[in-house]
């Protein structure tokens, strides 16, 4: 039994030590992919407007913490209420400033299958307004809570029912 694990301890040694990158080796190309490969991803974030599949301009944009990335689809109709708006606003912010939707629905995000998730993103919630368009929020916690505004689609044909 001893044997058998000290056998073990062995292998997961070399496992790890294989894991770690050595740092006393000079290799200038290794790093700068390294470094140019850990900037992209915030680049993406930093990209002009795209156009999805429905012709709708698309963006990324920093929550006004900056601390996550959300988007915002379309462009805004004239007098849109939507324009007082900033990614990262709690769900009450958002009602005080322009007034409840006229209906919702809700989904669950790939995250709730995560075991032992217990962050805001496990499923969400989309709230309609007629001729606005529709708001996107986080679910809120394990415990429930109200939800942070992660998306913003602009659409003056929204009808404000799903």
């Amino acid at each position: 039994m001893n044997r058998l694990l000290l056998a073990l301890l062995a292998a997961s040694s070399l496992i790890a030590s294989g894991c770690v990158s050595n740092p006393l080796k000079s290799d200038s190309s290794a790093s700068s992919n390294s470094e140019k490969q850990a900037a992209a991803p915030a680049k993406e974030a930093e990209k002009p407007a795209t156009k999805t599949t429905d012709g709708k301009a698309h963006r990324y944009v920093k929550s006004r913490d900056g601390s996550f990335d959300g988007e915002i689809w379309g462009t805004p109709a004239k007098n849109s209420k939507f324009t007082a708006l900033q990614i990262g606003m709690s769900q009450g912010e958002v009602e005080s400033k322009i007034g409840q939707g006229s209906d919702m629905r809700t989904y669950m995000t790939g995250k709730a299958w995560i075991p032992f998730y217990f962050g805001t993103d496990g499923h969400r919630f989309e709230i309609f307004y007629k001729g606005q368009g529709s708001l996107i929020y986080t679910g809120g916690g394990v415990g429930g809570g109200r939800g942070v505004l992660v998306g913003i689609n602009h659409d003056a044909t929204e009808d404000g029912y799903q």
